[in-house]
C-alpha cells in the first residue's frame, strides 16, 4: 500500500466540508472494523458476535476529521472543540474537547471502585483486569512500570502487557512523517481507544500499520476488533469550515436541558449587559432595604453576585443593622454552613421552609436548596432545581457551574462542558469557575495527547470558550446549539 495523491476514497460530504488548501496538507485513508465478540457462558445481550464498521479518516493540520456514513465527527485542537456533523441533515451541534477527556478521567475511577467492590464481594472472575479498562478509554488507571513485551508471529508481533494480549500488529504499512504517525494514534484514541502504550508506540513508529488487532475485555466476554487501512492518500484538504453547515436548531419537543443550554447561546455577547444588570438589582435591593425588606434585599444581592460577580458590600450602617437583626439570614447562613449528612439534611429542611415563606419562585433559595441536594447525592433533583433557576434567570452565571457538576456526576460531561462554558463566557471572572478552570488545567497536565496538534507537532494553549468570533467566520466555531 503506498500513498497516492487523489482523495479517490473521500465523499462528496467531505470534500464540501473541508477547504482545500496549498500549505502543509494532511492525510485520508478509509478504515474497515470488524469486531468479533465472545460472550462469557450464561450472558445475555444484544450486541451481535460479529459486526463491521466503514470510516473515513483525514488527518489534517490542526485538526481530524471521522465520517461514519451521515455522522462526521471534527476534532479541532486549535480550539480545543470537536464538531459532530449531520451531513444528511446539514447541521452541527459542537462540545469541548475537554468532556471526552474528563469523562474518561472519571469513568476510569469509576471502574476501579466497581473491581473493588465486586473484588469485596467475592465476584473476582467478574473483574476486568485494569488493562482492559485503560485499554478501552486509553488513560492510565495508576502509574505502570511494566512494559509492552513482543511475541514474533507469523508476519506480524503480538503486544502484551502484565500477560494480556493488546495489540497484534502486522509488518504491512504506508511509511509516514512522525507527525503523521501521532496524528493517526491521536485518531485511534478518539475513536476505538488504544491503551496509553500502545498507542505511543504507534506515534512513534512513522508508519500507518495496513492490518493491525486491537484486544479488549469486559464483564461479559472478550472482544477483538481488526482494522483494515486502504486508499490512503497524500494531500488531503489542509483546513475546514462549517460554512456548509448550520447549528442545529432546536426541536419543538426538546428536554429542558437542551432549551436553557440554547438561551444561553442566544444571550447577548460577555460584558454588554453586566453594568445594566448589576444597577437595576442593586436599585431593586435598595427599594427592598427602604420596605424593610432586609431578607429580600440580601437575596437580590446574592442574585446580582451569581449573575455579574459583584459583591454583597456597600452597605449603610442602617441596612447592616437590619441584616444583622434579620433572623431568615442567621438560619440560612447556619444551614449553608452544614458539613455532615445529619446537618445538610437538616439544612435542607429549612431552606425549603424559608422557599415556602418567600417564594418557590425565589431563584437564589431554590440555587441553595439544588446545592444542598447535590450534597445528598440527590443529582436529578439538584438538576431540575438548576434548570429551574435558569429559565426564569438565564444571566445568573453561577448557576452553570453547579448545573455543570450535577451533569457530570451524572455521567454527562458533553452537556457539563456546555453548561460550565456558558456560564464562564458570561462571567469569566466568577470565582465559582475556579474549580472548572483547575480541572481543566490538571487534565492538560496528566493527558497531554489528548490536546497534541501531532500534525503541528505542538501542543497549543488556547483558552475555552463558547462563542464564535463572528457572525460570518465559523472557522473552528465554538457556538452552541
Amino acid at each position: 500500500m503506498t500513498l497516492v495523491p487523489a482523495l479517490r476514497r473521500a465523499s462528496v460530504a467531505v470534500i464540501l466540508f473541508l477547504g482545500a488548501s496549498a500549505a502543509q496538507a494532511g492525510v485520508a485513508f478509509h478504515v474497515t472494523v470488524t469486531t468479533e465478540r465472545v460472550n462469557q457462558p450464561g450472558v445475555n445481550t444484544s450486541l451481535p458476535a460479529r459486526d463491521t464498521q466503514d470510516s473515513d479518516v483525514v488527518l489534517g493540520p490542526h485538526y481530524l476529521s471521522v465520517r461514519e456514513g451521515k455522522r462526521l465527527s471534527v476534532f479541532d485542537f486549535a480550539t480545543r472543540r470537536r464538531h459532530v456533523i449531520d451531513t444528511a441533515a446539514g447541521t452541527y451541534d459542537s462540545y469541548s474537547l475537554f468532556d471526552a477527556v474528563g469523562f474518561r478521567r472519571f469513568e476510569i475511577e469509576h471502574r476501579k471502585g466497581m473491581a473493588g467492590a465486586l473484588q469485596a464481594g467475592g465476584l473476582q472472575a467478574h473483574v476486568t483486569p485494569l488493562v482492559y479498562e485503560e485499554q478501552s478509554l486509553s488513560v492510565p488507571a495508576a502509574r505502570r512500570r511494566n512494559a509492552l513485551l513482543p511475541q514474533v508471529l507469523d508476519g506480524a508481533v503480538l503486544w502484551s502487557l502484565d500477560g494480556q494480549p493488546l495489540l497484534r500488529l502486522d509488518i504491512a504499512g504506508s511509511p509516514v512523517s512522525g507527525a503523521e504517525a501521532t496524528a493517526f494514534a491521536q485518531a485511534l484514541r478518539y475513536t476505538w481507544g488504544g491503551h496509553p502504550l500502545v498507542l505511543k508506540m504507534l506515534a512513534g513508529g512513522k508508519r500507518i500499520p495496513a492490518d493491525f488487532t486491537l484486544h479488549y475485555q469486559e464483564v461479559g466476554g472478550t472482544v477483538t476488533r481488526h482494522f483494515r487501512i486502504s486508499a490512503m492518500t497524500a494531500g488531503a484538504p489542509a483546513t475546514y469550515t462549517l460554512s456548509a453547515y448550520r447549528p442545529r436548531p432546536l426541536a419543538a419537543d426538546a428536554p429542558v436541558l437542551e432549551r436553557v443550554l440554547a438561551q444561553a447561546a442566544r444571550l447577548p455577547p460577555p460584558g454588554s449587559q453586566a453594568p445594566q444588570a448589576h444597577l437595576a438589582l442593586r436599585a431593586e435591593a435598595e427599594r427592598l432595604f427602604a420596605a424593610e425588606k432586609p431578607f429580600e434585599a440580601f437575596l437580590t444581592m446574592l442574585e446580582d453576585h451569581f449573575s455579574t460577580g459583584e459583591l454583597v458590600d456597600k452597605l449603610s450602617p442602617q441596612q447592616q443593622l437590619a441584616m444583622q437583626e434579620c433572623e431568615p439570614i442567621h438560619e440560612l447562613t447556619r444551614a449553608l454552613l452544614a458539613k455532615d449528612q445529619d446537618g445538610i439534611a437538616a439544612a435542607l429542611a429549612t431552606v425549603q421552609e424559608l422557599r415556602k415563606q418567600t417564594g418557590l419562585e425565589q431563584p437564589v433559595l431554590a440555587l441553595f436548596e439544588g446545592n444542598l441536594r447535590a450534597k445528598l447525592g440527590q443529582w436529578q433533583a439538584a438538576t431540575a432545581l438548576y434548570l429551574q433557576v435558569l429559565q426564569a434567570k438565564p444571566h445568573m452565571a453561577a448557576v452553570y457551574q453547579d448545573l455543570g457538576d450535577a451533569l457530570l456526576a451524572q455521567f454527562d460531561a458533553p452537556n457539563a462542558w456546555r453548561s460550565w462554558d456558558a456560564g464562564r463566557a458570561m462571567a469569566p471572572s466568577l470565582r465559582q469557575f475556579r474549580k472548572v478552570n483547575d480541572l481543566e488545567r490538571s487534565l492538560l497536565a496528566d493527558y497531554p495527547a489528548f490536546f497534541a496538534d501531532g500534525m503541528a507537532g505542538q501542543l497549543k494553549i488556547q483558552p475555552s470558550t463558547s462563542r464564535p468570533a463572528s457572525k460570518t467566520n465559523t472557522v473552528g466555531s465554538t457556538n452552541l446549539p
